[in-house]
């Protein structure tokens, strides 16, 4: 009999789709999640997954090992504890997807930013041509059915947080996947509750780098100092693609109400011209950097060119959720670093120009707002009306609220508001927008899907 493993925080969106890969390649699958709600918890009920809301010691029963999330695993949780005493065996889940992939092809998209679009974006392009990789993908692509598949492809395709794999380790999740082939978007100051500077990420993703084997292939973004800092460790070959210099670069650039279009050239030639429905400059990097790999892997341009035309993006990730004809744009977006606010509000202006910008944000940690504040209150410049929330706690929920959404707000002119009540929010901005506007929502959580209801309000 296969191993049982028992997932804590199975209701996560990533975790939830390795639990159902476990149990289809014949592992035994139970799990616990105290604060699951649905969709999650209506996810693991339809596909049939026993697990609970609360934790009993009996549920470790048969269990060999116990797979955690970083939110669940401190050394004090009772489920943690409790397998300690049993002996069984305690892995991250980042541990588990380099086990399950550790005979495949890796492909890594790694960096501060752009993870998950690049992610999805190689993923569909290797599906499109009959590659049938696996993948595991930190959101919803909407391409694909699932963020995970892990079926024993020749190929895996892993989108690399830098994150701690868990509470109980030092090592990042990325550093269990094993690239072969390793994406470098970006080197920034991110996740201060782990890495108290720049030097410290640099530093992780040094080690990353290092770490590739010399047939491997490093692709890396041009445009940054300290992506050319990380990227001068490497031992084996670097490929680099950006906007001004690079082995692969982007000329003639589109931007328009569908999307994004330019010329790709190589430094001999130009291969031609592609369309993408993405949006911003900073997407117009992601799709570089997903044809730099592309190439690598033997797909023509022309097997690109179709596939990026049938791109449909990921969740959360600058959906536009009203009609065409709609008189107001609502926009709902992910981004919670000073830089992703700065060129998501920098992609609304270039793809509605001459268009009011209304823009809701609600910070994410009070770490990240605190040791960001001052690029926060820099970030929103070309926003003509901002509202600013207050701090969703996330992982710090039970800290000490060291910062404010009022923080942000005192560090802008007159245009920003803050408004910490949900409800009164979405009676401000309703009331405020006019026919012509663009609302740009940006947040991790979502807010309770509050853009969406925006969106219904402002139909």
């Amino acid at each position: 009999m296969k191993s049982h493993f028992y997932f804590i925080g199975i209701a996560g969106h990533a975790i939830r789709g390795l639990a159902l890969m476990a149990r289809e390649h014949g592992y035994i699958v139970s799990g616990l999640d105290e604060g699951a709600v649905p969709p999650g918890s209506d996810w693991l009920d339809e596909h049939n997954i026993p697990w609970s809301k609360t934790f009993e010691t009996s549920q470790l029963d048969g269990v060999t090992d116990v797979i955690i999330t970083g939110a669940y695993a401190t050394p004090q949780y009772p489920a943690i504890i409790e397998a300690k005493r049993r002996g069984i065996a305690i892995k991250s889940w980042a541990q588990l997807v380099g086990e399950l992939t550790a005979d495949e092809r890796s492909i890594v998209v790694a960096g501060t930013h752009g993870k998950t679009t690049t992610t999805s974006f190689i993923t569909w392009l290797l599906e499109c041509a009959g590659r049938q990789p696996d993948f595991l993908i930190g959101i919803q692509p909407f391409n694909f059915d699932s963020s995970v598949r892990i079926e024993g492809s020749k190929v895996v395709v892993l989108e690399g947080d830098e994150y701690k794999a868990s509470d109980l380790e030092d090592r990042a999740k990325l550093q269990y996947y094993h690239p072969d082939v390793l994406v470098l978007t970006s080197v920034e100051h991110d996740h201060p509750d782990v890495y108290p500077d720049l030097a410290s990420v640099i530093k992780r993703f040094t080690e990353v780098v290092k770490a590739l084997p010399q047939n491997g292939q490093l692709v890396a973004w041009s445009g940054s100092s300290t992506v050319a800092q990380v990227a001068a460790a490497a031992t084996c070959k670097v490929v680099t693609y950006g906007l001004d210099e690079g082995d692969y670069i982007a000329e003639n650039i589109a931007f328009t109400p569908n999307g994004i279009e330019f010329d790709v050239k190589t430094r001999q030639t130009t291969i031609g011209r592609i369309t993408v429905p993405l949006y911003g400059r900073h997407n117009v990097l992601n799709v570089l950097a997903a044809i730099a790999v592309t190439f690598g892997e033997g797909l023509s341009f022309e097997q690109i060119k179709e596939a990026a035309a049938r791109f449909k993006g990921t969740y959360r990730r600058f959906n536009i959720l009203t009609k065409p004809d709609n008189a107001i744009t609502v926009i709902d977006d992910y981004a919670h670093h000073p830089t992703e606010v700065k060129t998501t509000i920098e992609a609304a202006k270039l793809h509605f120009p001459d268009r009011r910008l209304v823009v809701m944000f609600r910070p994410h940690t009070y770490s990240r707002t605190k040791a960001l504040l001052t690029e926060f209150q820099a970030a929103f410049n070309e926003a003509d009306v901002v509202y600013i929330t207050d701090v969703e706690g996330a992982r710090e929920a039970a800290h000490e609220k060291t910062v404010s959404g009022s923080d942000v707000v005192a560090g802008l002119d007159n245009k920003a508001i803050f408004e910490p009540d949900r409800s009164k929010l979405i009676q401000l901005i309703t009331h405020d927008a006019k026919a012509g506007d663009v609302v740009l929502c940006m947040s991790v959580s979502g807010y309770q899907n509050i853009a969406t209801e925006l969106a219904k309000q402002l139909s």
